[in-house]
């Protein structure tokens, strides 16, 4: 059995929790999710349903108005019956690293 290894990410992502809304044209799937981190061209997200690999979707902020198309990357089923999901962004637009700056809590001291 060979090794499969997964890609290689080549920046670092920045922990944000942001409400996100989640669509498949393929099946019309449709769900609000959170991220868990964010990079300008890809992001971890928190998801109640599992979603293919493979899969073609377009993810949009809650609050604002960011918007592209993204690839899911990987699934990943959570011990809480969640799952995590990997995407890849297709075409981002606007900050997505930024965009949670004003939501996230201060650490406490």
């Amino acid at each position: 059995m060979a090794n499969v290894f997964p890609p290689v990410r080549t920046e670092n992502r920045i922990p944000e929790h942001v409400a996100v809304e989640l669509y498949s044209f393929q099946n019309a799937a449709h769900e609000i999710a959170s991220t868990i981190n964010v990079s300008p061209h890809g992001a971890r997200v928190l998801t109640k349903t599992a979603w293919s690999s493979n899969q073609d979707i377009s993810i949009r902020s809650v609050p604002g108005n960011l918007y592209c198309r993204a690839h899911v990357v990987y699934c990943r089923p959570l011990l809480d019956r969640s799952f995590s999901i990997g995407l890849e962004f297709l075409r981002p637009t606007g900050n997505w690293p930024k965009l949670g700056k004003s939501s996230t809590p201060p650490r406490s001291q």
